[in-house]
Formats: structure tokens, sequence, C-alpha cells
């Protein structure tokens, strides 16, 4: 979601991509620690064409986002709320540093031990933890700040421990890496790049790409996809649209035709999509514009399509809580309007039709 966006120091691309893919290729960064090499243990893409669990049952992701790293304990309270939704998933917001308000506010790197707490609490209630870095959100220059994703995810810290758990989870690249700025041919570079590298240090988990233009841009899965796949040797991706598609907008209009029609073509693609931003509203100069989320989701439920809604809310925190908080004190029991229509209420909410994974 582009209102957490941050600005970064830029640098040469080139010499970043070629650094990174440098520096894995001589360090073999954890692959002695690296997940099994069979593939069909675990959470797995099967063909290319859709995520399956350690038994080969297809897996429709029935989730939330929830933003835990700006979450008093990182969230542990609010995970215990949202696994009352029933959700078989939660995507977890993730930065290379947060600010520490048990020690004043300071900038503090984020450990592996307070990593695998989110983990092991996620999987501990039968919910896929999808680990997203949203330091590169809305980015102008994809190419010089997806290395930096790559060079955090392979960190000593943080991939010997994910190693541990590839067959639970799902890695999220970078959330919303480009800003709408980003040309399709040096975006799908950057992605198949940033997977390699990924590959290389001895990730063999599900990897997910978000989609350009803040996440929006839908077609370009659908004319990139195959070959994005294609592209990385173990052939398991999960591309991943967030529907920030209003009715009215003031930078588009998506009526229910190009809605419809979108579904359509994603669910044609034979590819593994994902919607995994899925709003009431898309906010724009601060006005919420709302979106038929519940058409949104009656066709993923119809097309066999996940969806991820945005967001939670917050508990210890409620100054983080904004106009998308599904309950604005991150408690079940204050789930209200359109977020309580999409995770219990509605006829293709999440309670009602979440299925959880066989043996995360």
């Amino acid at each position: 979601m582009k209102i957490l966006k941050k600005t970064h120091s830029t640098f040469y691309a080139l010499g970043l991509l070629a650094g990174i893919v440098f520096s894995l290729s001589i360090s073999g960064c954890g692959k002695k620690d690296k997940g099994t090499a069979d593939l069909k243990k675990g959470l797995h893409v099967v063909d290319g064409k859709y995520l399956a669990d350690d038994c080969g049952n297809k897996v429709l992701l029935r989730g939330i986002n929830m933003g835990n790293i700006y979450a008093a304990r990182f969230g542990q309270n609010e995970l215990e709320e949202i696994a009352q939704t029933g959700a078989n998933s939660v995507r977890l917001v993730l930065t290379r540093e947060y600010q520490d308000w048990s020690n004043g506010g300071a900038m503090t790197a984020l450990s592996g031990s307070a990593l695998e707490g989110m983990i092991s609490s996620c999987i501990s209630k039968g919910m896929i933890p999808i680990l997203e870095l949203h330091d590169f959100t809305g980015t102008g220059n994809v190419l010089t700040d997806l290395p930096k994703a790559v060079a955090w995810w392979t960190k000593p810290e943080i991939s010997t421990l994910l190693f541990r758990y590839q067959k639970s989870i799902i890695l999220n690249i970078a959330n919303e890496p480009d800003n709408g700025t980003a040309h399709a041919s040096s975006y799908k570079t950057a992605n198949v790049i940033a997977v390699k590298g990924l590959r290389d240090a001895g990730y063999t988990c599900p990897i997910m790409v978000d989609a350009p233009d803040w996440g929006k841009n839908h077609v370009f899965f659908l004319e990139n996809g195959n070959s994005m796949m294609d592209a990385d040797p173990l052939r398991n991706l999960i591309f991943s649209v967030h529907a920030y598609w209003p009715v009215n907008g003031a930078f588009g209009n998506y009526p229910d035709s190009w809605l419809n029609t979108t579904m359509n073509n994603l669910a044609n693609s034979g590819l593994p999509i994902v919607i995994g931003e899925l709003a009431r509203a898309d906010i724009q100069n601060n006005i919420a514009y709302q979106i038929n989320y519940s058409l949104l989701m009656s066709r993923c439920q119809t097309q066999g399509i996940g969806y991820l809604v945005w967001w939670w809310g917050f508990y210890e925190n409620p100054g983080a809580n904004n106009q998308l908080s599904m309950t604005n004190d991150g408690l079940f029991s204050g789930l209200h309007g359109a977020g309580k229509a999409m995770a219990v209420t509605d006829a293709n909410s999440i309670q009602k039709t979440a299925v959880k994974a066989c043996r995360l």
C-alpha cells in the first residue's frame, strides 16, 4: 500500500546489480542450510499454475495484511485476533529497521529472533506467513532498490532463519517496488535478477512478485508472467496484483464491467495470481474512493484466485490505524463496516471460504 511510502538514497543500478549477483555467486550464502530439494514437500507452485500444500492440495490464499513492524511486540496480539477470522495466511509487513519505542524510539535493525516469533506464531495458528519487505514501496528505480532487498533477505541472520521454515513460508521480495515510472522491460529484468539472487542463495520456497505501478498493473503479468516463471529455475513464483481499482477515482474509473473482464483475464492466464492487497477503497489525496470489493471477492471465489485484505489494525499502537484499518482496536470484536464484511459476513468472506493448508 502506497500510504507507507518511504524515500531512499539512489545508487548506480548496473553496479549494484553486478555486485549483488557477484557476491551471491562467490559466497554461496546459506546454501548448506537450504530447504529440501524436493519441491513437492511443503508449499509449492504446481506446473507454474497454482499454489499447493504439502499434501498436494490447491491452496487459495484467504488472508489479511498485518503491519507487524509497526505494532507492539511485532503484532503478536493482533495475530491472535486475526486467527479468529479463520484466515489461512497473513502477509507480514516488515522493514529492515523499525522504531523501537521501548528504547526511546531508536531506529533498530529487525532481528532474526523477532522475525521467527512472527513466523512461528502464524504457523501455530495454521496461517501461512507471507513475508514482505516494505522499505522500497513506490521506488522510482527498481533496478537499484531490488538488489538492496535481496541483500537483506540473504543476510546470514535472516536467511539462516528462513531456510528452516522454507516448507511453510512465502517470500514477497518487496512491496510495490515501482511508482509507475518503470519500463516493463526494466521491471521484469530487476525481478528476474532478484529471483536468481534468492535462488542462488538457497531459497527454494515460493517467491511472490508484486506487479508494477504500485502493484496495480495486472497487464504486466499477462504479458510477462510466463517468461518470468520460465526464468525461475524452480518455477516456483506467485504473482501479486494490488486491486486499488475504485469505481470512480481521482486517477481512473473501474466499473464492474472492467473488474469482470480483468478477473476473467487473470483467471484465464493460467498463472498463480493472487490479489495481494484487497481493500474497500483507494486513498487518493486523503479521500477514500470506494472499490467494489464484494464483486472482487466473489470473482476470486468462483475463479480460484487468492486474496489478502489490506489491512488489519493495531491494538497497542492505535495511532497507526487509518481509513483502511479493518478494526481500529486490533481486536476481532472491533471489526466494523467493510472490514467485518470481508473477514466474516460477506458470502465470500475469509471466514466463509478459507481452507487451511495441510501440514504447515
